[in-house]
């Protein structure tokens, strides 16, 4: 067993799904940092991890006036920051001469602490629980590589199941990109 931190990139979106919603939002970027704990065994990890999470998407509206002339375009973001607790099963599909490849997944539990909104640059801090609920949970899917110099790469996808709003069901959509270092 050892213990490491990764860190990386998300790239999120949110799923909307109910009567008269289609989803037009494009990832965000965001990150992910925390800490890992390696527990090994011949070809298989298991890997749970305490991070903190920014996720959330871009929309790009349309605006007109009332004889649907002068169009104007705004983009609103909404950020969402997150503690989550993933715990990964990793299986070693491949034994390189400096280190291996995995692949796996698990799953994740995260609790929304904050979050904001912003329309062309202007941020708006808003309550988490009062547009939002908790808890988030769902699944994640990991292909990575670790070396034995001790380095991690990890590239991911997070697949939110948790209801985080009202109808239209937002569900967080994630793909993720970390690097990490294991304390031997």
């Amino acid at each position: 067993m050892n213990y490491g931190i990764k860190a990386g990139l998300n790239l999120s979106t949110l799923s909307l799904t109910g009567p008269g919603f289609t989803n037009y939002g494009k990832y965000l970027p965001g990150f992910n940092a925390g800490g890992i704990v390696n527990i090994e065994f011949s070809n298989f990890t298991i890997q749970p991890g305490l991070f903190y999470s920014t996720k959330g998407e871009q929309i790009t509206l349309l605006f007109v006036d009332a004889n649907q002339q002068n169009p104007q375009k705004a983009t609103l973001t909404y950020r969402l920051n997150f503690i989550e607790l993933p715990i990964n099963f990793l299986y070693k599909i491949v034994k390189l001469q400096d280190g291996n490849l995995h692949i796996g997944g698990g799953p994740y539990l995260g609790y929304g602490i904050s979050a904001n909104s912003s329309i062309n640059g202007t941020n708006t801090s808003l309550s988490y629980s009062k547009y939002y609920r908790n808890p988030d949970y769902g699944i994640n899917f990991i292909v990575g590589a670790e070396f034995i110099n001790k380095f991690i790469v990890d590239a991911g996808y997070g697949l939110g199941f948790a209801n985080l709003g009202g109808g239209s069901t937002p569900q967080n959509r994630v793909f993720s990109f970390s690097v990490g270092y294991l304390f031997r």
